[in-house]
C-alpha cells in the first residue's frame, strides 16, 4: 500500500497567509471537509463529531456528560459509578473536543456554510457552559473561556450573514448587536470577579462594532428616513419649495397599524 501523499499535498498547495479548506466525497460516499495546514492536511466528519468518534458511545463529550448529570431538581446520586467529576483529565478532552469543533466551523465559514458554523459554535458555547458551571477551578475555567468571545462573535457573523443572504439589514444588525452585547457582558463578568479584562485585548468586540458601525451604513433607507435625509438636503441647498414638500410628504407618512383596514382614529 502506497502511504505517500507527497502527491495530494503538493497538488493542494499550503498558502501561510490564508485559510484553506475544501470539501470531499469519501470512498463511502460521506461528505469530509480537508483543511490544508503547513505540514500536511486535517480532514475531518461534516456529520457528528469532526473525528467521527462516539466517546462513551455519545455522539460527543458535551452529550455524554449533559446525559450523566442529575436532571434539573434530581438529587445527585450516591453511586460512584454515576458521579460527574469534571476533573482536570475531563476537562482536557473537552477541551480538545472543543478544539475540532473550532477548527470544523473556521472551515465551514471559509466554504460560506453559515448554517453549520452556527451549529459548532453552539456546540462549544455549551461546553463552556459545562465547565464554568461544573469545574472547580477558575483557572481551568478561563482555560476555556478565553475563547468565548471567538466564538460569539463567529456565531453571530454566521446568523447575520444567513440574513444578509436575503437583505435582511434590521435582523442582522439586531443579530451582531445581540453578539457585542454577549461579549461586554462576559467581560464585565470577569472584571467582577477580581480580573483586570480590557475590551482593547478582545479584537472580537472590535470587530463586531466596526461590522455593525458598516451594516448601518450599508442598509437601505427606509421611505421615512430617505424623506428625512432629502429634506436635509433640500434644507442646506435653500431649496425651500422643495423641503416644505418634503415636510408634507413626512406628515402624510402614517404607522403600520393605523392603515389596517377598519382602523378607527
Amino acid at each position: 500500500m502506497k502511504y505517500d501523499i507527497a502527491d495530494l499535498l503538493n497538488s493542494w498547495p499550503f498558502n501561510p497567509d490564508e485559510f484553506i479548506a475544501r470539501r470531499i466525497t469519501a470512498r463511502d460516499g460521506s461528505e469530509k471537509i480537508q483543511i490544508r495546514i503547513d505540514m500536511g492536511m486535517l480532514q475531518l466528519d461534516v456529520v457528528g463529531r469532526p473525528d467521527g468518534h462516539r466517546p462513551h458511545g455519545s455522539d460527543s463529550l458535551l452529550h455524554h456528560y449533559r446525559s450523566a448529570l442529575p436532571a434539573n431538581g434530581d438529587a445527585p446520586s450516591n453511586d460512584r459509578q454515576d458521579q460527574v467529576v469534571f476533573d482536570e483529565d475531563a476537562c482536557e478532552d473537552l477541551f480538545q473536543e472543543a478544539w475540532q469543533y473550532y477548527q470544523r466551523y473556521l472551515a465551514l465559514f471559509y466554504l460560506e456554510d453559515y448554517k453549520g458554523v452556527e451549529e459548532d459554535t453552539s456546540h462549544n458555547l455549551a461546553i463552556f457552559d459545562l465547565v464554568q458551571e461544573h469545574a472547580d477551578s477558575d483557572e481551568v475555567k478561563w482555560y476555556f473561556e478565553q475563547y468565548f468571545p471567538h466564538a460569539v462573535m463567529m456565531q453571530t457573523r454566521s446568523r447575520a450573514m444567513q440574513v444578509l443572504e436575503d437583505e435582511d439589514y434590521p435582523t442582522a444588525l439586531r443579530y451582531v448587536q445581540a453578539g457585542i452585547d454577549r461579549i461586554e457582558e462576559f467581560l464585565g463578568d470577569w472584571e467582577g470577579d477580581g480580573g483586570d479584562v480590557m475590551d482593547e485585548e478582545f479584537p472580537e468586540l472590535t470587530f463586531l462594532r466596526d461590522w455593525h458601525e458598516e451594516l448601518e451604513k450599508e442598509r437601505p433607507l427606509s421611505q421615512k428616513e430617505q424623506l428625512e435625509h432629502d429634506l436635509t438636503v433640500a434644507v442646506e441647498d435653500e431649496n425651500f419649495e422643495e423641503a416644505a414638500r418634503l415636510r408634507d410628504k413626512l406628515r402624510t407618512l402614517r404607522p403600520a397599524f393605523m392603515k389596517v383596514p377598519g382602523f378607527v382614529r
